[in-house]
């Protein structure tokens, strides 16, 4: 799962409650004011993720930069991280603070397909918060709005996965994002 910010209103930073939370993730408040995935199509929703929660596994920050091996003994278990602003605190984005990023009033986001329950999201789609901070597609309390299809992200290096003839950025083996407007 993962996030890439085009534009934003507001980053907000809350103190982060659940270490399950992944970037791009649609997130609310639990009693205690913290940070937690949003449990469904529910009203209270703060805004998405901006940086995923304590990384129990590997490539959960940012997946479209470089990956590196930290501490190798042996390389079927080593820990894999992707490459963050935050060398100091072991590639884990919320570390120094305890807090996370939350994005809200507005934007412009793509996030990961495997964040959204439906295959065929088009322009115009709205999407609701569903169960673990994902998404569905619906009007009850809709938080963003699809302005396009599932799509590759380009990168920018040559190649042919994109319609502009570059690579496509990828996820573990994802390569296939939504353009979402932020309605919160």
């Amino acid at each position: 799962m993962a996030l890439i910010v085009e534009q934003h209103v507001v980053a907000d930073q809350y103190p982060m409650g659940d270490t399950a939370i992944k970037a791009g993730m649609a997130v609310i408040f639990d009693t205690d004011g913290t940070v937690i995935p949003a449990s469904g199509a529910v009203a209270n929703v703060i805004g998405i993720a901006g940086d995923s929660a304590l990384l129990a596994g590997p490539g959960q920050t940012t997946a479209y930069s470089a990956e590196v091996v930290i501490g190798a003994t042996d390389a079927d278990t080593a820990s894999r991280r992707w490459t963050s602003n935050r060398v100091s605190d072991m590639y884990d984005e919320t570390l120094a603070s305890g807090k996370m990023t939350v994005y809200n009033g507005g934007g412009k986001f793509w996030i990961s397909d495997d964040l959204v329950a439906e295959a065929n999201v088009v322009a115009g789609d709205l999407l609701d918060a569903a169960a673990g901070g994902t998404y569905v597609e619906g009007a009850a309390n809709t938080i963003a709005v699809a302005t396009g299809a599932a799509q590759g992200y380009s990168s920018g290096v040559p190649g042919t996965d994109t319609p502009d003839g570059s690579i496509a950025i990828g996820t573990e083996g994802n390569n296939t994002w939504i353009p979402i407007t932020l309605r919160i």
